[in-house]
């Protein structure tokens, strides 16, 4: 009988170990809860809901720099610290996070220039309207060879599950001239003035993927053209009808903000009292970190148009290269651009960083047939960290092919 009992009290010393060290092991640390303090005018579920995958998540496998990442990413934050403390409600750890609001609300002049064209005017953009994250904007612009408005509102999916949408319409009036690469010969000049609409609705799939089906109305009419050249012989009215898709990750380095994306658009433009135009379009970027604050980058670009016989669907160049003239337009661009990026120096509003790049690009237009360009550019950065723009660049690049140099200034960062 004494040993029955000794027995007994053995196997609940036993079961009471075991169940502590599943306790411990299962919970103690594992994130249970997520507190983000700092936010005046952003609601918390903008954060708090991508930071969600942590939940569940081992203190232990969290890279504070994917979560870095994600804060950076929206683009209207910037973490002041990051760290895993006792959770006070429950078993587990928090993930306690302080953020710093940028700047959102930008009434601002805008101006960008380059070695073919200028551009003044002035914006009002609200990268956290309603403090949903969402992006408003309403500008004008006067250029060299047009005047502009517009306006847009995007709603952006927050994380996984979430639906987007973004509704805009623009008024573009535009004295066209286009050039071969080095801008000297006019390949086409005529004026037009546009009106173009547009809807479109998203939805995130995945941490990675983003669907997305878009709408718009394009109305350009012809006007009166000093001296015309190859102009077309009417105006264009059409519906476009744009499915596509986006594929995006964000990683941090310490240093810099990493994107790796790309972009897939099938354009469809049903052409009122003409030839229906196909169109598909790939844009990629890809940035890794070889050491922290040292970066490989990588962006290409491919636009390819079906059944495109006037100049309304030819278009200037993809965004992957700026070795091209900016009064170039063709229907038809494979571009890519390999080189590096450092990082400088940081300090209380940005970042600066200096990128060199190699760039290749086919074209191939109505007017000029195939083209090969090539060369290298240089731009310097500055990425803010307080304001909730992309920052400011730039640079110089030149086309080896056609022995011309390209200089432009941007503020936004599109250079």
């Amino acid at each position: 009988m004494f040993n029955t009992l000794l027995l007994k009290l053995f196997s609940q010393v036993v079961t009471t170990d075991d169940i502590a060290e599943a306790h411990n092991n299962g919970i103690e640390h594992r994130i249970t809860g997520i507190s983000v303090s700092g936010l005046k005018r952003t609601k918390l579920r903008v954060i708090e809901r991508p930071l969600q995958k942590f939940i569940g998540t081992d203190e232990r496998d969290i890279n504070i720099n994917d979560v870095y990442a994600i804060i950076e990413d929206t683009g209207i934050l910037e973490p002041v610290s990051i760290e895993i403390t006792d959770n006070q409600e429950e078993a587990g750890k928090t993930l306690a996070i302080t953020v710093r609001e940028k700047w959102s609300i930008i009434p601002s002049p805008y101006f960008g220039f380059d070695s073919d064209n200028w551009v003044v005017g002035g914006a009002v953009f609200d990268s956290n309207a309603f403090g949903l994250r969402d992006a408003m904007l309403v500008m004008g612009t006067y250029g060299k060879n047009s005047w502009s408005a517009m306006f847009m509102y995007i709603s952006t999916p927050n994380t996984v599950g979430d639906f987007g949408f973004s509704v805009g319409a623009h008024v573009l009036s535009q004295n066209t001239e286009h050039t071969e690469q080095t801008g000297k010969e006019v390949l086409r000049r005529f004026n037009t003035r546009t009106i173009s609409p547009s809807f479109a609705l998203m939805y995130s799939l995945t941490e990675l993927l983003t669907p997305r089906i878009g709408i718009s109305y394009r109305n350009s009419v012809l006007r009166d053209t000093e001296d015309p050249v190859n102009a077309p012989d009417d105006g264009m009215q059409a519906i476009i009808i744009t499915p596509g898709i986006g594929m995006r990750h964000t990683s941090w380095d310490g240093y810099l903000l990493g994107v790796k994306s790309a972009t897939l658009r099938y354009h469809y433009s049903i052409v009122f009292g003409g030839n229906n135009v196909q169109s598909l379009s790939l844009d990629s970027v890809f940035n890794h970190s070889i050491v922290p604050g040292f970066r490989f980058t990588a962006k290409s670009g491919l636009q390819f148009t079906f059944f495109a016989d006037e100049p309304y669907f030819e278009s200037s160049p993809v965004s992957a290269v700026n070795i091209l003239a900016s009064t170039y337009s063709a229907a038809h661009y494979a571009g890519l651009s390999l080189g590096l990026e450092k990082y400088l120096f940081r300090f209380k509003y940005g970042t600066f960083a200096l990128a060199a790049a190699y760039q290749n690009v086919f074209s191939r237009g109505n007017l000029l047939g195939n083209q090969f360009d090539h060369g290298p550019a240089t731009t310097l950065k500055m990425y803010f960290s307080r304001i909730a723009v992309p920052g400011i660049e730039i640079g110089i690049a030149y086309n080896a092919a056609r022995d011309k140099y390209r200089f432009a200034f941007n503020m936004s960062g599109s250079f």
